[in-house]
């Protein structure tokens, strides 16, 4: 693994942060593309974006410690703002930055579910970028395995285990292209209400983030792959719940058909 991407002299700069922070810079450059196309000034989404990181770090990084280390970050604090170790959870960043947007997009009256419809392909494309600094970093890696893909990750043990940083990587450029290229540019699927897309995504994320548990090593999580499974299937739930909420509020779709 590489942990450190490279160094000059005494600056290091680490895989983790520097993915996450390439992955954010894309998903933000993807959408405002996407609202320039729409006719409307993108300077309000650097703004916003901006907010939803900060926003974002925050509960990322809150959620992984409540989930994954509560005890050692409150004998160890000077760790929690140690973001180059690693440890960010997507539900809090999410969660965080959902709120952030939420009241800033109220603010400046722009449809709320009408820009996550936007949004949503670009979250996907961040997310798969920032899972390259995983994998680099040796960390969210995945349970023994005899497959001919297994991965020796040596600051754990000398056992081949599943990538499933990759398969997270993967599964995160899979949702951006279906949400990018069928729903909105080949119009396989119509938009027919404000938050048809944003929910597609939520459901697609949480059905692979899902099943990709099953073979991640969760030793510290309580309840291991399971309750990490079960989290995510409720996501997609939550998704499915939302699409025929806002689809029975009906409304005239934000993306044009």
């Amino acid at each position: 693994m590489h942990p450190v991407l490279f160094q000059v002299g005494s600056l290091r700069i680490y895989s983790y942060g520097f993915f996450v922070s390439l992955g954010l810079l894309a998903a933000t450059w993807w959408l405002i593309r996407k609202v320039g196309k729409q006719g409307n000034s993108p300077q309000f989404v650097i703004d916003l974006a901006l907010l939803v990181v900060v926003a974002g770090i925050a509960g990322a990084r809150l959620a992984y410690i409540i989930l994954y280390g509560p005890g050692f970050y409150i004998t160890h604090p000077r760790h929690i703002f140690m973001l180059p170790e690693g440890g960010l959870t997507f539900y809090g960043a999410l969660i965080f930055g959902l709120a952030a947007a939420f009241f800033y997009l109220r603010k400046i009256r722009f449809p709320f579910w009408g820009f996550l419809d936007l949004a949503s392909p670009s979250i996907a494309l961040g997310y798969a970028i920032a899972r390259i600094g995983c994998f680099l970093n040796g960390c969210c890696y995945g349970k023994p395995t005899d497959l001919p893909w297994g991965v020796v990750f040596p600051s754990v043990d000398g056992l081949h285990r599943h990538p499933t940083q990759l398969y997270s990587l993967l599964a995160g450029l899979s949702i951006f292209f279906i949400l990018e290229f069928l729903v909105l540019r080949m119009r396989l699927v119509r938009t027919r209400f404000r938050g048809q897309i944003f929910s597609l995504f939520l459901i697609l994320y949480g059905l692979s983030r899902g099943g990709i548990e099953l073979f991640r090593e969760n030793l510290q999580l309580s309840g291991g792959a399971g309750t990490a499974s079960l989290a995510a299937l409720a996501l997609a739930a939550g998704g499915a719940l939302l699409y025929f909420y806002q689809a029975r509020r009906g409304g005239t779709p934000f993306l044009g058909n």
